[in-house]
């Protein structure tokens, strides 16, 4: 009988690491070598519905369990897992995407991003307004970007949808044990179409923004004023309008206003 290790872990990230019994799976010899994973998901009955569907694919082994990033990272850093199945939602430290953070910690590990929504209900493609609008698709924002997008951008090798057959999980979790990638057909397609309006803006294999520029559209996004955002960054507002204009020229908008919503649906922007 092999142990496996559970992390039951708080919204503030106070966890208890248990140890539970878990019978061991024979595999045929000959057969393929174990899968080992980690889930982490802080729903609990998500996470639960996931490993059972891993627990039916011989090869996968659930090595553990976590429902933080704190807790992730203390449990991957212990098994060393083939593959961390990871749901974006991971609560963790404030401002910063768990995937930035977890791989901070551990560059090697290999991640798969598991979305929240299906893309017919991502906000930050679908915003509720789009809604109203006729004879435009939903999920096929030129001017948004995807979460499983930005997850990639920020190193996932691999991104499924809540929604997508299990199959598609099995796969993606088989390509990221092998160290290939593996991009559910949206994320692909909006990455073709984000990489293509990124070489046209700031040409290719070059940031949009300078450094400077990044922290200023930042705090655009938060809504704050030239005077507002000259003394958060210690800068005169004369540079701060230079700036300003800079990010609405690159973006090919007329007002900070333009730039603060497309900014707020594209981070992949803020992603260095």
């Amino acid at each position: 009988m092999t142990l496996r290790k559970i992390v039951i872990s708080t919204q503030g990230g106070s966890g208890q690491l248990a140890m539970v019994p878990r019978p061991g799976r024979p595999t045929a010899a000959g057969g393929p070598e174990s899968v080992r994973i980690v889930v982490a998901d802080n729903h609990a009955i998500d996470r639960g519905g996931i490993v059972g569907l891993l627990d039916s694919i011989d090869e996968f082994e659930v090595a553990g369990e976590s429902a933080t990033v704190e807790a992730t990272i203390q449990l991957c850093r212990e098994l060393e897992p083939d593959v961390l199945l990871l749901a974006l939602s991971l609560p963790g430290r404030e401002r910063d995407g768990a995937i930035p953070i977890i791989r901070e910690q551990l560059p090697q590990l290999r991640i798969l991003a598991l979305s929240e929504r299906a893309v017919e209900d991502s906000h930050m493609l679908n915003p509720p307004s789009r809604r109203w609008l006729s004879d435009v698709p939903l999920g096929t924002s030129l001017v948004g970007v995807d979460y499983l997008h930005l997850a990639a951008r920020q190193g996932a090798m691999a991104t499924v949808r809540r929604n997508a057959d299990p199959e598609d999980l099995f796969r993606a979790v088989h390509a990221v044990a092998r160290g290939q990638a593996w991009y559910d057909p949206t994320t692909a397609s909006g990455m073709l179409l984000a990489t293509g309006r990124d070489n046209a803006r700031s040409g290719y294999g070059r940031s949009l923004f300078s450094d400077r520029e990044t922290q200023v559209a930042a705090l655009i996004v938060e809504g704050q004023s030239n005077k507002e955002i000259s003394a958060s960054l210690g800068i005169g507002e004369p540079t701060v309008k230079k700036h300003v204009g800079h990010i609405l020229e690159k973006l090919g908008v007329v007002n900070r206003l333009q730039a603060g919503l497309y900014l707020s649906r594209n981070p992949v922007l803020f992603v260095r």
